[in-house]
């Protein structure tokens, strides 16, 4: 969180600790140095209990080019590893630190990565696709939206992915990361397209691999692809029916559950 004079970006989490860092960051110019803030009645009348160790770190004139630097490799699609501690704010463009806090005597150092490591790609560019990407766009998230259809108006309305691609499905490995940063969704136009992407997937290493339609539309393409020799186990791997069961209809919500469910994913496996 950035707290200046003229106001604050970001965020610490809200509530009464949050105000309460707002009110010491506003003219504060001493050393950096970090604050512990317990949450109980007795200390800052909340009941979440637990505790949060916050890092208040002035800035300077001199550390324009740190900030300048974060913000350009943000802008452009980039990570890097930011570095707090008593000496102040520094930034290492495409470092992936990991995430960190140590103390001792000589005091403080935490390090956090800055941008989007994780990529999601949509197969199928359709009204589905188009929520999907408009919801994930508020998560750290790359999103690369692929079709085959290059005229589609829902690609050229979609105006919330990083990078739109025309693919033949058959060839959809090439165009999907491999790794614990890759998520995917298969929505496209039909089952057959469906099959096709999830064929050209199958021994593809992915973090989430989702396929969107009815329970029984699943039922019948995963017996049929089991019967034509596709590995029972990859089957298995697929979230499908795609997203949380919340009885969505919509593409809104349909985009909703599927968030809700890569975020409960993520969460659980990181």
């Amino acid at each position: 969180m950035v707290v200046s004079e003229a106001g604050c970006g970001g965020t610490v989490g809200g509530g009464t600790a949050e105000h309460t860092m707002i009110e010491r960051a506003r003219g504060f110019d001493g050393a950096p140095e970090l604050v512990d803030i317990e949450h109980t009645p007795e200390a800052h009348g909340t009941l979440c209990s637990g505790r949060q160790t916050i890092a208040l770190v002035a800035l300077a004139r001199g550390d324009e080019p740190v900030l300048a630097a974060i913000c350009d490799a943000l802008r452009d699609g980039r990570v890097g590893t930011l570095h707090l501690s008593r000496a102040g704010i520094s930034f290492e463009v495409g470092a992936t630190a990991p995430h960190r806090l140590t103390t001792d005597a000589a005091g403080f150092r935490f390090a956090t990565i800055l941008g989007r490591l994780d990529t999601l790609t949509i197969v199928g560019g359709g009204h589905c696709a188009l929520a999907l990407a408009r919801v994930m766009a508020t998560l750290p998230f790359r999103i690369v939206v692929v079709d085959d259809r290059p005229e589609l108006p829902t690609l050229a309305d979609n105006r919330f992915a990083d990078e739109i691609r025309t693919v033949d499905y058959s060839e959809l490995a090439a165009h999907v990361p491999e790794g614990d940063r890759s998520w995917v969704v298969v929505m496209t136009f039909g089952h057959a397209h469906d099959e096709t992407a999830l064929r050209a997937l199958a021994g593809h290493r992915v973090r989430y691999l989702g396929l969107m339609g009815s329970a029984a539309k699943v039922t019948q393409l995963f017996a049929a692809m089991r019967t034509d020799g596709v590995p029972a186990d990859f089957l298995a791997s697929i979230h499908a029916p795609v997203g949380v069961p919340i009885g969505s209809h919509t593409p809104e919500e349909i985009a909703v559950s599927i968030a809700a469910e890569i975020i409960r994913e993520r969460s659980v496996t990181s």
